[in-house]
């Protein structure tokens, strides 16, 4: 792998394990790897904060790709790329969310909005800020509960609107919704959730545009994944490699498979590689 300049790694189901840890070996792992002047970037469907606390248990990634690369900073805080959702439509999708009663919560650059004081989404920003204390890296969300009357206020750069939602036939009423709006696309944000993006969003979008400004072609990025919003990554990477746990259609595209996030697949792979 000598060739190999950047090293992307999508973090649940990937990187971390299923109590959404990285293990003391991968972290040990990937430290070796950035002292061989490899950069890291983490890309994933979450959204950049609730990302942080793992970058900084590494020291810090080079790239941090969220929101399914709908926002890209790197390790100075700039922003590198950013395609937001026009705002007629975040409008149109928050008055259909609120309408039809569905939990939902709505991503910023700089701030996270949650449905109607929604008691589950509490739990999962509570939760995150917990994890963050037990990995000795606290973190406090910029949070905020959004009701009705708020759905027409002047929200900028949202990158990404995530509906949670258990019924099957309520979940496909919105994503028939959404699918009439022209510049807006959905896509699976993580198992069981849709994300509704600016319909330019893609992984491989914001992966392009870190390879530019590194300079550096698909021979020289590795690229690790477990799930179908990691399939566009793989069309600009040499290495692509699916994780033993990947689904079905992400093994097909792979170069290699891997052992599973909880058997530290990432941290395998690298330390074979890579000579560690």
């Amino acid at each position: 792998m000598d060739d190999i300049k950047l090293i992307v790694c999508d973090l649940d189901g990937t990187l971390l394990n299923s109590k959404k840890r990285i293990s003391s070996y991968t972290r040990e792992v990937l430290m070796k790897t950035k002292e061989l002047g490899i950069h890291i970037c983490f890309a994933s469907g979450r959204d950049e904060q609730m990302m942080a606390v793992y970058s900084r248990c590494i020291g810090g990634c080079s790239y941090m790709l969220s929101n399914n690369g709908a926002l890209v900073r790197d390790n100075k805080g700039n922003i590198l790329y950013e395609a937001a959702l026009e705002k007629p439509d975040i409008q149109q999708i928050l008055a259909f969310l609120t309408q039809q009663q569905m939990v939902f919560m709505m991503y910023t650059a700089q701030k996270m909005y949650f449905s109607n004081d929604s008691e589950k989404l509490k739990k999962r920003i509570t939760g995150y800020e917990k994890l963050s204390d037990e990995l000795g890296y606290p973190v406090k969300l910029a949070a905020e509960s959004i009701s009705a009357s708020d759905i027409y206020r002047d929200f900028d750069d949202v990158d990404k609107i995530v509906v949670y939602e258990d019924s099957e036939i309520r979940m496909n009423g919105f994503l028939d919704f959404a699918g009439n709006l022209a510049n807006v696309h959905c896509e699976s944000t993580g198992y069981g959730l849709q994300g509704a993006f600016h319909k330019s969003v893609s992984k491989k979008t914001a992966l392009l545009k870190i390879m530019e400004q590194l300079g550096i072609v698909e021979n020289q990025v590795c690229v690790f994944g477990d799930y179908d919003n990691d399939l566009s990554m793989f069309e600009c990477a040499g290495r692509r490699i699916a994780m033993g746990n990947s689904i079905q259609c992400l093994k097909d595209a792979a170069s290699e498979i891997t052992l599973s996030n909880d058997e530290d697949g990432v941290a395998v792979y690298l330390e074979k590689e890579l000579d560690l």
